[in-house]
């Protein structure tokens, strides 16, 4: 294990979580403007690319939403993934939870937000079309920009965040 390393469990799959769960407000990601690098050495973890203060002005962007290869790198390994995300205010009432919900990424998956790491998706090259959800209640910020950071890891055929991502507040 890492040292930044923790085990997160989605509210949806508590067991002791016996309440009905709303999604009360929805913040698509932004399709277009990610930053992107590959890691052929697997060092950016170790080099902190994750910290919201790194220094990525010479990435390349990259749209999500598609397997890296189809943006042009033909490429099999780990990359990552870098945007900042606009929260909006808190919603009133209740808040019991937020998650980033991935829609698809190929295949294994670590994410921070805000330089916090947040969980994994790591299942297996079966992985790359299961959607998964994280807990980032305590990590992300209400009314202001919000770090997101994806390593992704591809071992077979296409690879990175090739469906939709998103916050989700839940009741």
């Amino acid at each position: 294990q890492w040292p930044f390393h923790r085990d997160v469990e989605s509210i949806r799959d508590r067991q002791d979580w016996d309440h009905e769960i709303e999604v009360i407000q929805t913040v698509p990601f932004p399709k277009e403007n990610w930053r992107f690098h590959l890691d052929p050495k697997r060092e950016g973890h170790r080099k902190k690319w994750f910290l919201p203060a790194f220094d990525d002005a010479k990435w390349k962007t990259i749209a999500i939403e598609q397997a890296w290869q189809k943006a042009g790198y033909d490429y099999t390994g780990v990359s990552w993934y870098r945007r900042t995300i606009a929260m909006p205010a808190k919603p009133d009432g209740k808040v019991n939870a937020v998650e980033i919900c991935f829609d698809g990424v190929d295949e294994s998956t670590w994410v921070w937000v805000n330089g916090v790491y947040v969980g994994e998706h790591d299942i297996g090259p079966n992985g790359w079309n299961r959607p998964f959800y994280l807990d980032v209640t305590k990590e992300v910020r209400w009314g202001a920009e919000n770090q997101v950071t994806v390593r992704a890891m591809n071992t077979a055929h296409a690879g990175g965040i090739w469906k939709p991502v998103r916050f989700e507040t839940l009741r």
